[in-house]
């Protein structure tokens, strides 16, 4: 499985390693889930690339391998359960062995880097794939042909998570065969979204939600005097589910170092959660914070509006009410 470095268009301070496909036909993939465990969304792109962290983090060096091919998420939950979530992943392990299937990478929740590993991972929304930012594990393998896959395994409560992505080369054979023994299921959450409005329909869809009211100046972690509409909203949000817990994500322009502006950033998401607890009343519990500087930016820091645009912050739902 040869490989060498290459930088992603649309992320170009990351380290990648490109797989290149052997044109030979390969096997479709067999894999068997818990017979519990119910498919809640599934995203499919063709013929794109798919960069897969393959080591810890690491800041800006942290490697990637880039498969390129048709790409296929699938999400899964099991209810009342008490399997770990190395429990969940350590049979899909064995089986992927035994398909030819070569373990690149693997690793556990703050082994791997935590909050800044998890964001790197390309995930399905909450609800339908939940990341506990301390109990989760993370496997990438891959076979001699080009078939590469990742399993991401996690909990919350009674719960367990599991994400299955696989890139199949557009030279082999592109079925998928993950045999599920429960029939296709899809969350609703109407009864959610009628009671507590756009917000938690937000993030039912996507998983976050931009705060694109909120007021920071280049260089500054002093959030303004409002009031931010997102944030009411927010703590209406948090004080009316009091199990959902939050992760604040600070996000800078490019103008600095990057060290300097993920202590920016963290500074940033910070002034938030201390706004939602002391002026919101929301618990301390709900909301943490975090930051990744300019590494996610949403527009071109070579103009001031996209400067405007990129200094942010993020709610990232991480827990599931």
């Amino acid at each position: 499985m040869p490989a060498h470095s290459k930088p992603i268009a649309r992320s170009a301070y990351l380290t990648c390693f490109t797989i290149y496909f052997a044109a030979a036909p390969l096997a479709a993939l067999d894999l068997n889930v818990p017979a519990n465990m119910v498919r809640t969304a599934q995203r499919e792109e063709v013929a794109t690339v798919q960069p897969l962290p393959s080591a810890t983090f690491s800041g800006a060096e942290t490697p990637f391998l880039s498969a390129e091919g048709r790409v296929v998420h699938t999400a899964y939950t099991i209810s009342s359960t008490s399997l770990t979530p190395f429990q969940l992943i350590a049979p899909l392990k064995e089986q992927l062995e035994s398909q030819g299937y070569q373990s690149v990478f693997a690793c556990a929740d703050t082994v791997c880097g935590g909050f800044d590993f998890r964001y790197l991972l390309d995930l399905l929304p909450e609800p339908h794939m939940h990341v506990d930012l301390g109990n989760f594990q993370y496997l990438l393998a891959a076979t001699p042909q080009g078939r590469v896959v990742a399993l991401v395994t996690s909990r919350a409560r009674t719960a367990g998570f599991l994400q299955i992505t696989e890139i199949t080369p557009e030279t082999g054979a592109t079925d998928l065969s993950i045999v599920e023994n429960a029939p296709f299921e899809t969350i609703d959450t109407t009864l959610v979204t009628q009671t507590l409005g756009p917000l938690a329909q937000e993030f039912s869809a996507h998983g976050s939600v931009a705060l694109d009211d909120l007021a920071f100046e280049t260089g500054s972690s002093q959030l303004g005097d409002g009031p931010f509409e997102t944030l009411q909203a927010l703590a209406a949000y948090l004080t009316q589910t009091p199990d959902a817990h939050i992760v604040l994500v600070g996000h800078t322009d490019a103008v600095g170092s990057l060290e300097g502006n993920i202590t920016l950033s963290r500074k940033r998401a910070s002034s938030v959660r201390d706004r939602l607890v002391n002026r919101h009343g929301v618990p301390p519990r709900q909301v943490s914070a975090q930051g990744i500087g300019y590494l996610a930016p949403r527009a071109n820091n070579s103009t001031e509006q996209g400067r405007n645009i990129n200094r942010r912050v993020e709610a990232v739902l991480a827990s599931t009410p």
